[in-house]
């Protein structure tokens, strides 16, 4: 019999992909693992994206609600089921981006990624601050100024770019949970995060820039489009409205252009300095 330290013969008969010792799997190894085995997003049920998440996105609520000037009673009960669900489905999502990093063609499994899990965590989010206003408010304060539609539609960015930074982190080896020799303590993961957020907020200018280099136009252009395009949907969706999907678009679109161009400028500051 075959140990766990072997490469197994497939995918599939391995009951966690974190027993498969192939350093790149294909996104239909993935996919079908996860259907034939769902019960590795249980035992792998990601403790450290929960307990970030829940507290990163209590405090973000914090935040929206008391800027909207909702009172504490309010504020206090819309963090409170904010931390509660989130604390759930943050960790079955760092589950689910775990378990596609090493997936290939990795620009399919970040799409996957950037395009599922909002539409995972903001469903349940919808339903359940949705739920606590109209059939609890008698347990749980609802907003008075609008403060839940204001904080669900920044929150959809936010679940965009945490899905992406979430992969991106765990290809490097952070945040990993139930991965052997590769988990490390959330201490050892926290020191490396500053370092990795600097390469997150590059690594797409720097993708279309090498894509550039290599003359390769269209590739550029790709990834680019690719990045508002999925933006404006999920807004678009999320919101019911036409005005928010090309208007999230063409912000997405801004933002990227801007960083490209300044790393862009750091790239030729940077030869221009080491040929000096």
């Amino acid at each position: 019999m075959m140990n766990l330290e072997v490469i197994h013969r497939s995918i599939t008969e391995a009951d966690d992909l974190e027993e498969v010792r192939d350093e790149k799997i294909s996104i239909g190894d993935v996919l079908r693992s996860l259907a034939q085995h769902p019960a590795q997003i249980i035992t792998r049920w990601n403790w450290k994206s929960a307990l970030m998440g829940a507290i990163l996105r209590a405090s973000f609520y914090l935040t929206i609600y008391k800027v909207s000037k909702e009172s504490w009673m309010v504020t206090l009960s819309a963090v409170l089921v904010e931390f509660g669900f989130r604390f759930v489905t943050s960790g079955i999502s760092g589950a689910l981006v775990q378990s596609f990093r090493r997936a290939t063609p990795i620009w399919l499994a970040t799409l996957i990624v950037m395009i599922t899990l909002p539409i995972f965590s903001h469903t349940v989010e919808y339903i359940t601050h949705y739920a606590q206003e109209n059939l609890f408010s008698s347990i749980f304060a609802a907003s008075e100024n609008n403060a839940r539609q204001k904080a669900f539609a920044i929150s959809v960015m936010f679940s965009i770019l945490s899905a992406l930074f979430n992969l991106f982190v765990m290809r490097h080896g952070v945040l990993l949970v139930g991965a052997g020799s590769e988990t490390k303590s959330l201490a050892s993961d926290l020191k490396r995060i500053p370092l990795l957020i600097v390469e997150f907020v590059v690594f797409l200018p720097n993708e279309i820039l090498c894509a550039i280099s290599k003359r390769k136009i269209l590739t550029a252009i790709g990834i680019f489009s690719a990045f508002g395009f999925a933006v404006g949907a999920i807004f678009g969706v999320f919101r019911g409205k036409w005005s928010w999907a090309w208007t999230t678009a063409l912000g997405a679109w801004a933002i990227l252009f801007l960083f490209t161009l300044i790393v862009a400028g750091a790239i030729v500051v940077q030869k221009k300095l080491a040929n000096n």
